[in-house]
Formats: structure tokens, sequence, C-alpha cells
């Protein structure tokens, strides 16, 4: 009887000896987590008005404790429609690859940085803050330039960085983890001044109240 419950426990112990039961949890969202992000994600693009035909992720994180990756399907139509989404860096074929570090970052803020060209976006800050050098606005403040981090200026947003896609020129620096290299498209320069100055116009350029030797409380 005791050689046989030695031999039991051994047999458990190699069995489960690949087992962690904290890991096993950490490793995969619960659906009720995977339901709640696909359904906050497919609420920001549908008012933005690009609306998903679905959400879905496996609900594998891509680390321990965080890192789900989500896939927002189109349809043809729309991808043709819209060129934030044609020209998306994170579009394979008709779908769009969208990750967040924890599902509480799902947000326009997140949005933002997963659907536009973060080489494209930073462009346009410089290209705003020459602007507003130009235009004698006090260089002894911080400026926070685009701030596109909720439904209505994203939104709005989205319409000018469109514009802007037909005015550069992308190298794309994916393969070696670079953020893309953007260049004016020759006799452009003067409509890329222009559409800043229409982005100012209607709010899309955000000036802060911080100084350099401050902090605002």
């Amino acid at each position: 009887m005791i050689v046989f419950a030695a031999f039991l426990t051994i047999a458990l112990l190699i069995d489960f000896s690949g087992f962690n039961p904290l890991s096993f949890n950490l490793f995969k969202a619960s659906p009720s987590d995977i339901r709640g992000g696909n359904t906050k994600i497919e609420k920001i693009f549908t008012s933005l008005d690009l609306k998903p035909e679905k959400v879905e992720s496996d609900g594998s994180y891509r680390y321990e404790g965080g890192g789900l990756t989500f896939t927002v399907h189109f349809s043809e139509e729309m991808i043709q429609r819209h060129p934030v989404l044609k020209e998306s860096p994170k579009r394979t074929k008709n779908r769009i690859e969208v990750y967040f570090v924890q599902l509480e970052d799902i947000s326009y803020a997140e949005v933002r940085e997963n659907l536009l060209n973060t080489g494209l976006y930073q462009f346009l800050e410089e290209k705003s803050r020459d602007y507003f050098k130009e235009i004698g606005k006090d260089q002894s403040i911080n400026y926070s330039i685009l701030q596109w981090n909720n439904q209505e200026i994203l939104k709005k947003g989205i319409e000018y960085y469109e514009k802007a896609l037909t005015l550069v020129d992308i190298q794309d620096n994916s393969a070696i983890r670079h953020i893309d290299t953007i260049t004016v498209k020759p006799g452009k320069e003067s409509q890329i001044k222009q559409l800043v100055r229409e982005m100012d116009e209607v709010g899309l350029l955000t000036q802060t109240t911080e100084k350099n030797d401050a902090v605002s409380q």
C-alpha cells in the first residue's frame, strides 16, 4: 500500500509539474473582459463614423499580466472609402490590429495611437510648432499641440489627417521598428502650411498654460 501511494504521488507530480494555477489565469483574459473590450472598441470606432463589421480577440496576453490584441474587421467598401483605414500601418487586408497594454486603457487616445501613423502624427505636431513660431506665439509656454483624445476632436482630426495623407510620402520603417519617415511631396509645402492653419482655426491645435519652470496645478 505504501509503495502504491508513493507511485501515485510521483505520477501526479509528473502530470501536473507544468501546471501553475497562478499563471493559468494571467495569460488569458476572461470571456466577460473580452466581450467588454470588443464592445468598447466597436463603440469608439462607430462614433468616429468608422463602423466595423465586428471586433474580436482570442484574449491571449502578449506577456504576463497584460497586453491584449484585438482585431477590428471592416467591409471592403469602408476600407476604400476612408483613407485613415486604408493607410493605417496596422491594416492587413480588411482588418486592423489594435493593441492595449491593459483593458482599462481602451480610450479615444489609445485608439488614435493604434489607428494613425505615428510618424505622420508627429510630423503634423512639428509643423504645428513651426506654425506657432511663425505667428509669434509665446515660446516660454509649453505646447501640447495635437491632443486628439476625445470623440469630437479625434473625429474632426481624422478629416485633416486624411488630407495630410495626400500631401506627404511615407517611408515604411516598420521592419527596423522605427517611426516612419515623412516627407512633403514636391510642390505641396504651401498646402501643408495651409492645412496646419486650418487645423488651428477649427481648434485642433492646443496650447497649454504650463510654463517651462513651473507645474500647473
